[in-house]
């Protein structure tokens, strides 16, 4: 199924991202990288779940830039 597709049926809809919104993801990724480290030393799995976890919304962070208006 194209993108284009999924807009027709409504499970999906076009999105102008604003500089709030890519600040506000951004800043997820910031606080989620300041908690993996505080944590380093006491779960290395979980230091691990949280550094993805801030990958994770700077990736989208970037997706919302080249969709910013």
């Amino acid at each position: 199924m194209s993108i284009e597709q999924m807009v027709q049926e409504g499970r999906i809809y076009p999105f102008k991202a604003t500089r709030a919104e890519i600040t506000k993801v951004m800043d997820l990724a910031r606080r989620d990288l300041a908690e993996a480290e505080k944590i380093k030393g006491i779960s290395l799995d979980w230091t691990y779940s949280i550094a993805y976890n801030a990958v994770l919304q700077a990736c989208r962070a970037l997706m919302f830039r080249d969709l910013y208006t």
